[in-house]
């Protein structure tokens, strides 16, 4: 059984896509500049290989699967097709069956960002915000990015957002600059992602405080329900009762 943890790895060709959400190459040459999402999932694959390899810290009870998806801006299709052959296959570890959740981490470091929890298995995410005094907003889930198939294979799924081109309120911008602190709650009435999907979307237009915390918050959700017990009837309770 197994946690699937994803991302996009493409961008829209109007810009490099540091928040979403690409490896920027040009020609032959890949230059060191990874998108928001694409870079967690790399940081967190790295670091649990570290700690895998340490005699204090005990195996999972389940399977991490990092992934990189292609093509989401053409319409989900790298995770479409994944999961699609998921539903096909009869190799244990690769069939739909042995998925017990995706979370999703799409956007990370949106200028004037939100703390986004998707409206789905929130509550590990809440209690993380809670816990560090962090505001936060539930995020719908609107069919437009790549949990989107998982859900319509009956795959239970989450994940953290930045903020894309909707506004910021007063409201949100008040409550941020409680916490994380004076001055750093951003711009009422402005796009939370004002460079979204523009050639202007690049590592000058990151929020580096909003990146770092997301980030803890996504180790902490993969940390919280690799430990559970018996996570296929936590994340399910009426298939289990």
């Amino acid at each position: 059984m197994q946690l699937e943890i994803g991302r996009h790895s493409d961008s829209m060709t109007a810009g490099p896509g540091i928040n979403d959400n690409v490896i920027w190459w040009q020609g032959l040459f890949i230059y060191p500049l990874i998108g928001s999402g694409t870079a967690a999932n790399l940081a967190l694959a790295v670091a649990l290989a570290h700690l895998f390899q340490t005699i204090n810290y005990s195996k999972y009870s389940y399977r991490i699967r990092f992934c990189w998806w292609g093509a989401e801006e053409l319409g989900l299709l790298g995770s479409t097709y994944h999961v699609t052959q998921a539903q096909n296959s009869t190799i244990a570890g690769e069939r739909i069956s042995d998925y017990l959740i995706n979370l999703n981490f799409d956007m990370l470091r949106s200028p004037n960002y939100i703390c986004g929890i998707y409206d789905g298995i929130s509550a590990l995410f809440r209690d993380w915000c809670i816990r560090q005094k962090l505001p936060w907003n539930y995020t719908p889930f609107n069919g437009l990015s790549d949990f989107a198939p998982f859900l319509t294979a009956g795959i239970a799924a989450g994940g953290l957002f930045s903020g894309a081109d909707d506004y910021k309120m007063q409201a949100q911008r008040d409550r941020f600059d409680t916490s994380p602190g004076q001055g750093l709650g951003g711009t009422a009435d402005a796009s939370q992602h004002p460079y979204y999907h523009k050639a202007c979307d690049t590592i000058r237009n990151i929020n580096i405080i909003a990146y770092e915390k997301m980030v803890q918050e996504a180790a902490f959700v993969i940390e919280s329900l690799a430990r559970q017990t018996d996570l296929k009837a936590w994340l399910y309770p009426a298939a289990a009762n």
